[in-house]
Parts: C-alpha cells; sequence; structure tokens
C-alpha cells in the first residue's frame, strides 16, 4: 500500500510540474510582445530634423513614449521645437533649450510648420511592412501533438532573404523539448500584403524525461534540420500574423533519426 501512495504521489507531483510548465509558456507570449514594444528602436523621421512651433498654450514633454512615462518639461506656445524620431504615435523632439523628450502625434499636429502650415504625419503603412528590416514576434501552436511556444526574431538580408533565429519550447507529459534554429526564410513576392514564405534550418533538438513520472532520468541532445512554409500578412500599425508549419529531422546517435511536425501561429511586430 505504501508504494502504490508513493507511485500516486510521485504522479501527482510530475502531473503538477506539466501544468506549472504549461502555464509559463502560455504567458510567454505576452511577455514577448511586450519586450517588442518596449525595445524596439525608434524610426529616424529624416536626416535633418523637422522644425515645428508650438500653438497649443503648452506642449507637455515626457520621458518615454507612453502616457505612463511622467511629464518632466513643457514647451510654451511660440517656442520651435526639433522632431528627431518616431515610435507608433509619439515623437522624440528637442527644445531650443536642450531638453530631450517624448509627445504625443494628437498634439504635434496641431503645431506648425516653418512655411505656417499644420504638421501632418503620416500613418504606418503597407510600404513601411514591406520595407521592414527586423521581425520579432511569437507563435503557438502543437508539436506533434503536444503544445509549443516559439519565439523568433529575424533580419532582412536581401529583398526576398532573410535569416531566422527561433527558440521553441515543447511541453510534454512525458518530457520536455527544446527546438533551436538558425535558418533562412524565402519570400519571393515581396510586394504583397499576404505573402507565403519558405525556411530552411539547422540548429539542436533536446529533450529531457520526467523522472518522477517515467522512472528515469534521461536526456537527449541531436542536431537537428529543418524545412517548412508559411503566409504572413500585415495587419495595422507594425503588426504581422503568420503561419508557420515546419518538418524536422533529429538526427540522434542512440536510436536513430527522429521526425516530428511543428505548426504554428503567432503576431511578428516588425521595425
Amino acid at each position: 500500500m505504501s508504494v502504490l501512495r508513493s507511485g500516486q504521489s510521485s504522479v501527482w507531483h510530475a502531473e503538477r510540474r506539466v501544468r506549472a510548465v504549461t502555464a509559463r509558456c502560455a504567458r510567454l507570449p505576452t511577455l514577448v510582445l511586450v519586450a517588442c514594444l518596449l525595445c524596439a528602436p525608434p524610426a529616424t523621421l529624416s536626416a535633418s530634423p523637422v522644425i515645428v512651433e508650438v500653438t497649443d498654450a503648452f506642449l507637455e514633454l515626457h520621458t518615454g513614449p507612453g502616457r505612463g512615462y511622467p511629464v518632466f518639461h513643457i514647451a510654451e506656445r511660440g517656442e520651435r521645437i526639433e522632431l528627431h524620431a518616431r515610435r507608433t504615435d509619439w515623437f522624440r523632439v528637442e527644445t531650443r533649450g536642450g531638453h530631450v523628450g517624448w509627445a504625443p502625434r494628437a498634439q504635434l499636429e496641431r503645431t506648425l510648420t516653418t512655411a505656417g502650415t499644420p504638421q501632418r504625419f503620416r500613418d504606418v503603412v503597407v510600404d513601411d511592412y514591406l520595407a521592414r528590416r527586423v521581425e520579432t514576434g511569437f507563435g503557438v501552436g502543437r508539436f506533434d501533438g503536444d503544445p509549443v511556444v516559439t519565439v523568433r526574431v529575424g533580419y532582412r538580408l536581401a529583398e526576398t532573404v532573410a535569416v531566422e533565429l527561433s527558440a521553441g519550447q515543447v511541453a510534454g507529459t512525458f518530457s520536455g523539448s527544446g527546438i533551436y534554429q538558425a535558418g533562412l526564410v524565402f519570400t519571393p513576392f515581396i510586394d504583397r500584403r499576404i505573402a507565403p514564405f519558405v525556411t530552411l534550418g539547422a540548429g539542436r533538438f533536446t529533450n529531457r524525461d520526467r523522472p518522477s513520472l517515467v522512472g528515469g532520468d534521461e536526456r537527449i541532445s541531436a542536431t537537428a534540420a529543418g524545412a517548412g512554409a508559411g503566409v504572413r500578412g500585415y495587419l495595422t500599425r507594425n503588426f504581422v500574423v503568420r503561419a508557420d508549419y515546419r518538418h524536422y529531422l533529429s538526427l540522434t546517435e542512440l536510436e536513430g533519426n527522429d521526425t516530428f511536425n511543428e505548426w504554428t501561429l503567432g503576431l511578428s511586430f516588425f521595425f
């Protein structure tokens, strides 16, 4: 009876670990998206700063690009300021006194240009998406039937070719796996809002049994090659939806070659 209770306790604790890992994986996409928004560098407006004149009673300068950042300085009516960079609908500005801060688009569109006309800004549009260089994001889906969360970052080398790094975490019932790849993404139709692509990559596949559940602690680390296809579509602002299918070949030493299939759907942020 004591052996039975011990076995039931081991299974119960193992199931709790599985649920904990799954919960952490479920929170990962949100953390990745927040990191993308916070870490993306601001886009430079032009080679020379744009100069505008404040027409409101005052213009508040925040310490960062958002209303959650505190106001540290006020530019008064009639004062001229320079616009240097943009992050979504916030602009980095500098006053004549050397104060550098962030102001919202809505208020800056009530300023005047040096020609005396209202200042206007265009939205982040498809052209920006087509001219993107860096894209980072996440995907969630299934890896041979088990839940998987993948994060990725890519850099565009040429019009149709990008290099991409990806890391995936699989929360299996009896084991936990990781898949880490570096590869190329080929997008033949670059001028489309919705465009298919193919991927080729190589990296490492790791797997570790859950010892309390299966009675062992076997670890596997092997070279893995991957090929796949997918489609990405521009949504709005700096966001892209992306669907991926990948087929992996793991070159394990003990049991020969294993193959795995992965399907993911996720969001990306470009800049």
